[in-house]
């Protein structure tokens, strides 16, 4: 009988690898080519008990994560600083000779922000180490920057991130954010009085901005997204877009653990108030959304080479939009296939999309002439029609994937890959004739 666990394996090392092939061919992302903005930053001084630094000191950092280590050392000033590090977790250790080394666990390096990590080293043996179970909170005292993140914990269980713009409404329990409130065009919130227009979306860097209006093109679902930060001030220069707002998704990595998620969000008109505007209902008008998904992510090979991925089904159901069309009652369409020179075959496809009004409206029985049909003789031909009432459906069915690879060729060069796809399909009742109820799909 065929070991399941190692065919498992096997099936997931050749898929991912499968991927990861495909995301070389779409684009590789170098870890250090754009700068804070898939990443960020580590400093900080390394001295001795007297205060004195210590140059040429070793520093490393170990992602807990994946397992990846890299390695710096201290300059002539004891200083150290590691650039673009992927956001996580990290173990940092900082040693030197006729040091014991020194160890900080649990250091967060998060998204476009610099954090410092000060070390004081001990005379004493190589053999010791001092060890440092938890990090003091990290400030990022490099620049003016006013940033303000938010990880994959929150982005998947704060309520503000469960609808609407997602993630993006985040930012509004930031200080100097709030609403747009409709002035002016754009999308997203207002920063420091500017308007939405002046905001700017990327994912990992990568301009992610509507051209027609201001606001993100493509959605990251919540539980895809390993981080989002957003800037307000003194933007460097990879942040020349826009003055505004600067709105910046991460997506999830994989690590050196398998892991998966099954998700429901949940949100209808049977779970919320009657709101206040509807007087004289007993219930919302019709709005459900049932945001389905999966996440699953893990290595294809130990501390080198991992994979993740997110698919989202998200149907919209909203009540029915009303209008009015008018056509030709019984009668009418009898005198119209009546009128000399009548070409029966348009008449037969008017017929095919075109329902039949019940009753007349009000008028045609008083012989009307303003309701009736001028022929190119000049005479006037009445012709009874009547107003139909339809309620046009009101759907839309959002599908949303998300995929990311990373591969760690050495302590100084990373490679990274991602794919997002989103469908949108919503049903097109601008012509007002059920026969013409189409789907709208769109793809980004």
């Amino acid at each position: 009988m065929p070991d399941v666990a190692d065919m498992t394996k096997r099936f997931l090392r050749n898929a991912g690898i499968a991927a990861f092939s495909l995301m070389l061919a779409i684009g590789l992302v170098p870890q250090r080519g754009f700068a804070q903005l898939t990443s960020g930053d580590l400093t900080g001084l390394i001295t001795d008990a007297s205060g004195a630094v210590v140059p040429n000191a070793t520093v490393e950092a170990l992602n807990t994560a994946t397992g990846i280590k890299t390695s710096q050392s201290s300059t002539s000033a004891g200083e150290y600083r590691f650039s673009n590090l992927p956001i996580g977790t990290y173990d940092i250790t900082a040693s030197g000779t006729g040091f014991s080394p020194a160890t900080v666990k649990g250091i967060p390096i998060r998204l476009n922000h610099i954090a410092t990590q000060n070390f004081t080293l001990q005379v004493g043996q190589t053999a010791t180490t001092v060890e440092v179970s938890e990090a003091a909170a990290t400030i990022d005292t490099n620049t003016a920057q006013i940033a303000n993140s938010y990880d994959s914990r929150l982005t998947a269980e704060l309520p503000t991130a469960s609808f609407g713009s997602g993630v993006i409404n985040l930012s509004l329990l930031s200080a100097g954010v709030a609403s747009g409130g409709g002035v002016g065009q754009g999308t997203g919130p207002s920063v420091g009085g500017q308007r939405p227009t002046n905001n700017n979306f990327t994912v990992e860097g990568i301009d992610n901005n509507s051209k027609s209006v201001t606001g993100p093109l493509v959605v990251v679902p919540n539980d895809a997204v390993q981080e989002f930060t957003v800037l307000q001030n003194q933007f460097q220069a990879e942040y020349g877009h826009s003055s505004g707002g600067q709105f910046n998704t991460a997506v999830k990595s994989g690590t050196n653990e398998f892991h998966g998620v099954l998700y429901e969000y949940l949100l209808n008109r049977n779970l919320n108030a009657v709101d206040q505007l509807n007087r004289g209902l007993s219930e919302n008008p019709r709005y459900d959304q049932n945001r389905l998904g999966a996440t699953f992510g893990g290595p294809i090979r130990k501390n080198k080479l991992f994979f993740f991925g997110n698919y989202e089904y998200n149907p919209i159901g909203q009540t029915s939009t009303t209008g009015g069309v008018t056509a030709p009652t019984a009668a009418g369409w009898a005198a119209l296939a009546a009128l000399p020179g009548i070409n029966a075959n348009n008449l037969k496809i008017a017929q095919q999309y075109t329902p039949v009004a019940a009753t007349a409206d009000k008028g045609f029985d008083q012989g009307a002439t303003d309701k009736g049909l001028t022929l190119p003789n000049g005479s006037v031909i009445q012709i009874p029609v009547g107003t139909i009432n339809i309620a046009a459906p009101n759907w839309t069915n959002y599908y949303r994937g998300t995929f990311s690879s990373d591969y760690n060729v050495s302590d100084k060069d990373q490679l990274r890959g991602r794919f997002i796809l989103n469908k949108e399909d919503g049903v097109d009742n601008a012509a007002e004739l059920p026969a013409f109820y189409l789907t709208l799909p769109t793809r980004y």
